[in-house]
């Protein structure tokens, strides 16, 4: 069986998972991308990084070209705002000269619309892997609830991270038995190498010290500093907790729209680092000296720092409307969720972490990820399509 895994970009943590796939398939795994939107967002490093690691199975889709309505423009893109409409020259015999007996597209637009005419021209099954979630989904246009059910009487079956993903899909009125659970995996395997590598340097205690005071907990959040990530509301309710627990530190690895606004705000009088951006291969120290991660977001389908924290053996705490809350998070076993509309929630959850034995919690959470990291995710991919009637 060969199959060909059509996504216009992924990140740094998808070339474990897709290396993975290609081990599974005995090399008749392919990955086609566009070196384009890379460049858009400037990680031509990863695109290095792909064509180094998956060799003949990676395939740059070179004629693919974004339209971004927020900039108006094809060499700027805004990740927040505004549609980002696919302009594409030959993707079907692209895809032809792969000849895939399976195609897996990502969400239903983009590339979506030309695998489905694809699927239609030669009959190959068509799979698509989804994240979005109910709530995520709750002010959905009705245009785009009746595209998706449209475009399900052309697909085989759906590869989906949770039960969040299939409630929603099955809300719109998707058959059950072609929603498939395999779950998302983060690079587990890499960052709690790293993790272990990094504590044994003798540069680790020096970087401890610059986060923690005797008798307090550093939280770590890791993620973008943008209004839908929920920081302004932890950091009103963080300057009350430190009120009763004034050795604990918050430290905010990330960018973003609201972080020269947090930085003038808040400052470390309040126990709080702004760090900026952290490259990827970096982030591992910061996972490394934390004693607990948070993530407060007003939306999310299924935050992949949340494992990759687990991973590194943290404890967590993440809101209730992050998608992957129902699969990670066992209430004060391995951390907590919280509502971040509501202060109280946070209080309490922040406070809950210093009656916790938080090694036994972390112990819980690298159990837990287990599940969900690139070798279990993979081989749930792999019987699905090896199974498809």
């Amino acid at each position: 069986m060969r199959v060909l895994y059509a996504n216009q970009v992924f990140l740094d943590y998808r070339v474990p998972y897709c290396k993975e796939l290609i081990r599974l398939f005995g090399g008749d795994f392919y990955v086609m991308f566009s070196p384009n939107r890379y460049h858009l967002i400037h990680r031509d490093d990863l695109v290095e990084r792909i064509g180094r690691e998956f060799g003949a199975n990676a395939v740059a889709f070179k004629h693919d070209y974004l339209f971004d309505t927020a900039t108006m423009s094809f060499t700027r893109v805004d990740g927040e705002r505004g549609q980002k409409i696919p302009f594409m020259f030959g993707f079907l015999a692209a895809i032809r000269r792969i000849r895939p007996d399976v195609l897996i597209t990502e969400a239903f637009f983009q590339w979506t619309p030309w695998a489905v005419l694809y699927h239609c021209l030669f009959g190959v099954p068509l799979y698509i892997g989804y994240e979005r979630t109910l709530y995520t989904e709750r002010n959905n246009a009705r245009w785009k609830t009746w595209h998706r059910q449209l475009t399900d009487h052309f697909v085989k079956g759906y590869l989906v991270n949770g039960q969040e993903t299939r409630r929603y899909l099955e809300s719109i009125g998707i058959r059950p038995e072609k929603i498939h659970c395999v779950g998302m995996s983060a690079d587990s395997a890499g960052l709690h190498r790293s993790v272990e590598m990094f504590r044994a340097n003798a540069d680790f205690p020096h970087f401890h010290r610059q986060f923690h005071r005797d008798g307090g907990l550093m939280f770590l959040f890791s993620g973008q500093v943008v209004e839908r990530k929920g920081l302004q509301y932890l950091l009103p309710a963080w300057k009350k907790h430190i009120g009763r627990y004034p050795e604990d530190t918050l430290v905010v690895c990330g960018d973003g729209d609201l972080l020269g606004q947090f930085r003038a705000q808040y400052s470390l009088a309040e126990n709080i680092h702004f760090e900026g951006r952290i490259p990827y291969g970096q982030i591992h120290r910061y996972y490394a000296v934390a004693d607990v991660f948070i993530l407060p977001t007003l939306e999310d389908n299924w935050s992949l720092v949340v494992p990759e924290a687990m991973a590194c053996g943290l404890p967590v705490a993440t809101s209730i409307y992050n998608g992957c809350h129902t699969e990670l998070i066992r209430e004060g076993v391995n951390g907590y969720t919280f509502d971040p509309y509501d202060e109280e929630s946070m209080l309490r959850v922040l406070a809950d972490f210093h009656r916790q034995d938080l090694r036994r919690m972390g112990q819980e959470s690298v159990a837990l990820e287990r599940q969900f990291n690139t070798e279990n995710c993979t081989r749930r991919v792999f019987e699905v399509l090896k199974n498809q009637e």
